[in-house]
């Protein structure tokens, strides 16, 4: 290897680091005895293991953890790295996002100790490509060192400063060479990349912000991340990893049905409770959800997240609503609108009895929230820290008659009879304040109507 001027050494030539040494030639027929006398190993997971002890990470090889801003991408690689220096093995986490002091206070909340991290974490922020003369020599002795994890958190910095694009797959192709996977060749440690998705989830599909080769480039698995439950101090917080590429094989096997959309299974789902701790949550990895032998399938389908805006709804309603007051309300599918109402009646939260001109009237028997619910995942238990809203803090519009469907009231700004005070037009559904020109309806009334009367209005106390 030629040095440059400075004594540093050409990008190009350190990505050909992992390649064979030059007095072997690459063209010449592979020598597969190993392969064919059983004496090869392939490569299994044993890195992030679920509590059933099926694991996600292979050694050695490269993996991606990509997902939405706060999805929790680097959450999942932190608990893992605490995970393995509280176990004594050591790990590098190659940092373009975030900070030494940011990463060193999760790791501490996530149960490692400042001697096992003084041991057994080696932090780094690189500002600048590793071919200079000051960078060259702890680029070669961080390759030199056995790791069992290494972390790349994140992709697009990490390219900008080695003076790659993110959207060229040729130089994202170079960089998956000089950096992931000659870290997991040279070193043997399980690789984790940590990167962005698209914004637009309809088109994002399995692969991570920018060119496709990030993908294709994976000697291992490859995640997407999605929030279940919103993550944050004293919550309990439910991430979801989807795999989307396997190419060892091992891990699809152990995951739920694909999903049409983007031919990603379920693999686990990672709780982080902070409820009893709000400093030191506790991190569960647990199998995809249906693994338990029901399948996922087999579950009845309840619209909970529906259940309780309906509710919310006739909670803040002085009267009776119709079904069809319900669905002008309520945003969603007219199909599963429906069925979430019938599950409220059925279930005893809200009463239904016929109408005038064969409509149906439903009042409130009593509050549904989903984290009262066994059922929904956003159930916290008998003693769950997050107390339903008081629904006398909310906006109430009362209900305004539609002309020619008396049987039929909505809490919306549907039908009202607009009144006037001189040339100043007043709002038909509170009568206290001035109306938007030409609605009739005043902006606290809007605003109260249009977020399903469930919006705070200081003009309106419940």
């Amino acid at each position: 290897m030629t040095s440059d001027p400075l004594g540093g050494f050409n990008i190009v030539e350190i990505a050909g680091q992992e390649d064979p040494p030059p007095d072997v030639v690459s063209w010449w027929p592979v020598d597969l005895s190993g392969y064919l006398d059983g004496s090869h190993k392939p490569a299994v997971p044993t890195l992030l293991a679920r509590t059933d002890g099926v694991c996600l990470l292979y050694p050695g090889l490269v993996h991606s953890l990509h997902g939405e801003s706060e999805s929790g991408k680097s959450l999942v690689a932190q608990h893992l790295a605490a995970e393995q220096i509280m176990a004594g093995q050591a790990v590098l986490f190659i940092d373009f996002e975030s900070d030494a002091a940011t990463v060193t206070e999760r790791l501490l909340m996530l149960g490692a100790t400042p001697e096992v991290i003084s041991q057994n974490f080696s932090y780094i922020r690189p500002e600048v490509a590793p071919q200079a003369l000051a960078e060259s020599h702890a680029w070669q002795v961080m390759l030199s060192r056995s790791y069992i994890l290494a972390v790349i958190d994140r992709v697009t910095d990490s390219l900008g400063v080695f003076g790659y694009s993110t959207k060229d797959n040729d130089d994202v192709a170079k960089w998956m060479r000089v950096l992931p996977k000659n870290i997991a060749a040279r070193t043997g440690g399980a690789v984790a990349v940590i990167d962005h998705v698209t914004k637009d989830g309809d088109s994002r599909g399995r692969f991570a912000i920018g060119a496709q080769a990030k993908m294709s480039g994976l000697t291992g698995a490859g995640y997407t991340v999605e929030v279940a439950e919103a993550l944050g101090r004293g919550r309990r917080g439910v991430i979801v990893l989807r795999v989307g590429k396997d190419r060892p094989g091992h891990v699809r096997g152990e995951s739920g049905p694909m999903r049409k959309s983007d031919r990603t299974q379920e693999t686990a789902r990672i709780t982080v409770d902070s409820t009893e701790d709000r400093d030191h949550p506790l991190v569960t990895v647990e199998p995809w959800r249906g693994s338990d032998g029901r399948g996922i399938e087999a579950r009845p389908f309840r619209p909970t997240g529906l259940m309780e805006k309906i509710s919310q709804a006739l909670e803040a309603t002085s009267g009776s609503m119709s079904g069809r007051g319900v669905l002008t309300l309520v945003s969603g599918k007219k199909e599963h609108i429906i069925f979430a109402l019938d599950t409220l009646v059925t279930e005893g939260y809200v009463i239904r009895v016929d109408g005038p001109h064969r409509s149906q009237m439903h009042t409130s028997a009593k509050a549904y929230r989903q984290e009262a619910d066994p059922a929904s995942d956003r159930y916290l238990g008998a003693g769950g820290t997050e107390p339903p809203q008081a629904t006398k803090n909310l906006c109430s519009v009362p209900p305004v008659p539609i002309p020619g469907d008396e049987g039929h009231s909505l809490d919306r700004p549907r039908g009202v009879t607009r009144g006037s005070l001189g040339v100043t037009e007043i709002c038909g559904i509170c009568h206290s304040q001035e109306a938007l020109s030409g609605r009739g309806i005043c902006s606290p009334c809007t605003t109260a109507a249009n977020a399903g009367v469930v919006a705070f209005c200081d003009r309106h106390p419940g």
